[in-house]
């Protein structure tokens, strides 16, 4: 008398289907993980900006002298000068303090709008902001990123806060 036995395992076409499945399913993946990746990177740009701004007002009141935040449109970049237009030195490396965005960690990040007078944001000595040497009432529009956040300034307090548009 014969034995048979059941042999175990997959079929190639039950092994193909199962890699046709999983390729589908990690192309959803991707491009999930893509788009947050960018929302990431623009939150990370913002809290920059927002740090590089609170720095400025900070250096002002500690440094005897007004600070400026200027906004440089045309070359996608932003920095911190001293009243008197010399550059504020980079603590992280010396230079002067000129952030360019677009490049390296903030790649895809745009300045696509700003409220300023001059593009520049002063503070005086007591950290008072100023909106290109003007005193403002209300918010004043800072910056916009990507036309997704904007950063706006409170006049009396100096609040800072960002906005989805």
């Amino acid at each position: 008398m014969k034995k048979y036995h059941k042999e175990s395992g997959f079929t190639l076409i039950e092994i193909t289907m199962v890699v046709a499945i999983i390729g589908i399913l990690s192309l959803f993946a991707v491009a999930q993980f893509d788009g947050r990746s960018t929302q990431l990177t623009y939150d990370s740009a913002v809290m920059r900006v927002l740090a590089d701004i609170r720095y400025a007002r900070d250096l002002a009141m500690t440094g005897g002298q007004g600070t400026r935040f200027v906004i440089d449109r045309e070359y996608n970049r932003y920095a911190i000068q001293w009243a008197d237009g010399t550059y504020v030195s980079n603590p992280m490396g010396g230079d002067d303090f000129i952030v360019q965005l677009g490049q390296k960690e903030l790649h895809g990040v745009t300045i696509t709008a700003t409220g300023l007078s001059n593009d520049r944001l002063e503070f005086n000595r007591s950290g008072a902001p100023r909106n290109g040497g003007s005193t403002f009432t209300g918010d004043l529009h800072v910056l916009t990123l990507n036309a997704h956040k904007r950063i706006t300034i409170r006049a009396n307090t100096g609040f800072l806060a960002i906005a989805d548009l």
